[in-house]
């Protein structure tokens, strides 16, 4: 089984919403980043979810998972960004602190895209907007807004890898691709009259 990837986006502007235009590109560019994520795991069966590789007890559900849990963890706790209990309890299993221990079973996978995608909606997005100042310090060792996103991006790719492994392990490779066009041309400068 083999699965076409969704092009991957380059050009794409900042979400609405947002008075910082950076903060809206760093949220578009999570956003497509959870996309690829999603693409790649919106057509398993349930023994592929829960697949544990070789030497390892991580699975494509858990991972999704702890992708979603860290994200919205880090941005609640840097901007207060409240979390619902049914919601947080559906991204426990994804917990760090719970990588130790056996894999839970993963829901199918258009539940776990749907838990994801509502810890983006009610969690992460809200409190991406509420930031006045990505530069702003909201750590007490000098971690910047700034620099929790940055590794949210790099999060996000470093286990989207792993899930596309795991997946391939399993017995399903997903073919990564491009969009069209790759580096889009620039516009023209205007022209004096």
């Amino acid at each position: 089984m083999i699965k076409n990837g969704r092009g991957r986006l380059y050009d794409f502007g900042p979400l609405e919403g947002f008075e910082d235009r950076e903060l809206g590109l760093k949220a578009a560019w999570l956003g497509e980043l959870r996309e690829r994520v999603y693409d790649q795991v919106e057509d398993l069966p349930g023994d592929a979810l829960d697949y544990e590789g070789p030497n390892t007890a991580l699975t494509i559900g858990r991972l999704v998972l702890h992708m979603a849990w860290s994200e919205s963890r880090w941005l609640s706790r840097i901007t207060s960004t409240p979390m619902d209990d049914d919601l947080g309890k559906g991204l426990a299993p994804g917990a760090l602190e719970g990588f130790g221990d056996a894999p839970d079973a993963s829901p199918p996978a258009d539940e776990l895209i749907a838990l994801c995608r509502r810890s983006w909606d009610e969690v992460s997005l809200p409190a991406m907007r509420s930031i006045q100042d990505i530069n702003g310090v909201c750590g007490e060792e000098g971690t910047t807004i700034r620099g929790v996103l940055g590794q949210l991006e790099w999060h996000w790719i470093y286990h989207s890898g792993q899930v596309g492994l795991l997946r391939f392990e399993w017995g399903s490779d997903y073919q990564w691709t491009s969009g069209s066009p790759m580096a889009p041309a620039a516009p023209a400068a205007p022209t004096a009259p």
